[in-house]
C-alpha cells in the first residue's frame, strides 16, 4: 500500500504565521460562529493527513457499543458554546494498543488506546482524560503551539521498544501527532487541559474529585509496565504534575459503574492477550480476572489465561514451577473447549502445548482439529507445517 506523507506547505504556512499571535482564543468565547482561521484550516488538514497514515498503520479496537458509549460521555463533556458555536464534532476512536494514551487533533477527533480504558477504574476517571483532551481542542492549543512554531517531528530514535502507536507515530514523523501524544503544549496549556477537563467532568454529572484519581491510578502500575509508555500519560512526572494540581479524593472510594464495567468486558479480554505478547504477565493476569469474574463462561478468556500460565511455564525457575503452569494451562484450555467445542483458537493453543511437552500425539489431533475448524486461518500454512512433521 502506497503510505501518504503529511502535508508541506510550509512556506505558505510561515507567511501566515508571521502575523499571528502565540495566543489564541477558545473556541465560542466571543459569542459568535466559530470560523477557522486560514493558517488553522491548514492545521486541520495536516492533522487529517496525519491521522490518515496513523489508522493504516495502527489497527482500531471495532465495538459499537463501547463506541457509542464513549461518544455519551464525550457528549456530556462537551460545553453547548462548543457545538451550537460550530466547533469541530467531537469524536472518539479506540486505538488497538495496550500503552497508557488518550491524544487529541485540532479537528476534535481523539484517539484513545484500548490501553488507557483498561487501566481506568471507574467512569468518572475515563470522563476526566477524555474531557481534558477535549480541552485542548477547544482551547485551541495545537493553534498556539503551531504558531509559535512549537510543533514539530520528534526524532524517530530506536522503535524497537515502542508501542504499535509509539512507532507509527515517530517512525513517519507525525509531528502534529507527536506533540499531541508525546511531547504535549507545555505547561501553561496543560495546566490549562486540566482546569478545563475538570470543569467538564462536573458539567457531565460526575464528581471531580472522584476523577481526579485517575493520575494516581495511572501512575500505580508504570514500573511494572516497562519501557514501552512513551506517552504523557506513562511518565511518570506528567502524571505528577497533575497529581500536584488535582482536588483531594472523596473520602470514601467510589466503585466502577456497571455500564463502564459492561461496556468495556471484550476489550479487557483483547487488551489482556495485546499486553501477553509483549510479555506484562501482571497486567494481563489483571484483566483476565476482571473478565473472568464477571463472566466465567467466556471460553476465548479463559484460553488466554492458558497462554499467560504457557508462556510463564517457559520462564519458570524450576522443574516444579514449570510443571504447575503447564498444568494450569492445559486446565484452561480445556475448561475454554469445555464451554465452546467450537472455539478453534483453543485446539491450536492446546495442540502447541502438547507440541511444548513433546505430547506430538495429542499435539498433532489438536492441531489437526484446529485446521479443520479454521481453514482459511492467517497461520494455517504454517500450522499444516506443524502438521506434517508430526505426521512423520
Amino acid at each position: 500500500m502506497r503510505t501518504r506523507r503529511p502535508l508541506g506547505p510550509w512556506v505558505v504556512l510561515a507567511l501566515l504565521l508571521s502575523a499571528c499571535a502565540a495566543r489564541v482564543a477558545p473556541i465560542g468565547t466571543d459569542g459568535h460562529p466559530f470560523t477557522p482561521a486560514p493558517d488553522e484550516r491548514l492545521l486541520w488538514a495536516q492533522a487529517d493527513m496525519e491521522a490518515a497514515i496513523l489508522l493504516e498503520r495502527v489497527g482500531t479496537y471495532d465495538d459499537p457499543l463501547l463506541a457509542a458509549y464513549l461518544a455519551s460521555m464525550v457528549e456530556r463533556v462537551t460545553p453547548a458554546r462548543i457545538t451550537m458555536g460550530g466547533g469541530p464534532v467531537p469524536r472518539v476512536v479506540i486505538l488497538r494498543d495496550p500503552t497508557l494514551a488518550a491524544f487529541a487533533v485540532p479537528d476534535g477527533r481523539v484517539f484513545v488506546h484500548a490501553g488507557l480504558v483498561a487501566a481506568v477504574e471507574t467512569e468518572a476517571q475515563l470522563a476526566l482524560v477524555l474531557a481534558r483532551e477535549l480541552a485542548h481542542v477547544f482551547q485551541r492549543h495545537a493553534l498556539a503551539a503551531w504558531r509559535a512554531g512549537g510543533v514539530a517531528a520528534t526524532p524517530a530514535g530506536r522503535l524497537t521498544t515502542l508501542g504499535p502507536t509509539a512507532a507509527a507515530i515517530l517512525g513517519a514523523s507525525l509531528p502534529v501527532m507527536a506533540t499531541a501524544a508525546l511531547t504535549g503544549y507545555g505547561n501553561g496549556s496543560e495546566r490549562e487541559a486540566d482546569v478545563v477537563g475538570l470543569a467538564g467532568v462536573t458539567r457531565g454529572g460526575w464528581d471531580p474529585r472522584a476523577a481526579a484519581v485517575v493520575w494516581s491510578v495511572l501512575a500505580r502500575d508504570l514500573v511494572g509496565r516497562g519501557a514501552l509508555e512513551t506517552f504523557l500519560l506513562g511518565r511518570p512526572e506528567w502524571l505528577e504534575a497533575r497529581l500536584r494540581s488535582a482536588p483531594a479524593p472523596p473520602a470514601a472510594p467510589t466503585g466502577s459503574s456497571d455500564e463502564l464495567a459492561t461496556r468495556r468486558r471484550s476489550l479487557l479480554r483483547d487488551n489482556a492477550a495485546d499486553d501477553l505478547r509483549r510479555g506484562r504477565f501482571t497486567l494481563a493476569r489483571r484483566q483476565l480476572e476482571q473478565v473472568l469474574t464477571a463472566e466465567p463462561t467466556d471460553a476465548l478468556a479463559q484460553v488466554h489465561y492458558g497462554d499467560l500460565h504457557r508462556l510463564q511455564s517457559q520462564r519458570a525457575a524450576t522443574p516444579e514451577e514449570r510443571e504447575t503452569e503447564i498444568r494450569q494451562a492445559r486446565f484452561r484450555y480445556t475448561r475454554a473447549l469445555a464451554l465452546d467445542p467450537a472455539l478453534a483458537q483453543a485446539h491450536r493453543q492446546l495442540g502447541l502445548l502438547y507440541y511444548q511437552q513433546q505430547s506430538f500425539a495429542r499435539a498433532r489431533a489438536e492441531l489437526e482439529e484446529y485446521l479443520k475448524q479454521a481453514p482459511t486461518a492467517p497461520d494455517a500454512a504454517r500450522i499444516s507445517e506443524y502438521v506434517r512433521e508430526l505426521a512423520r
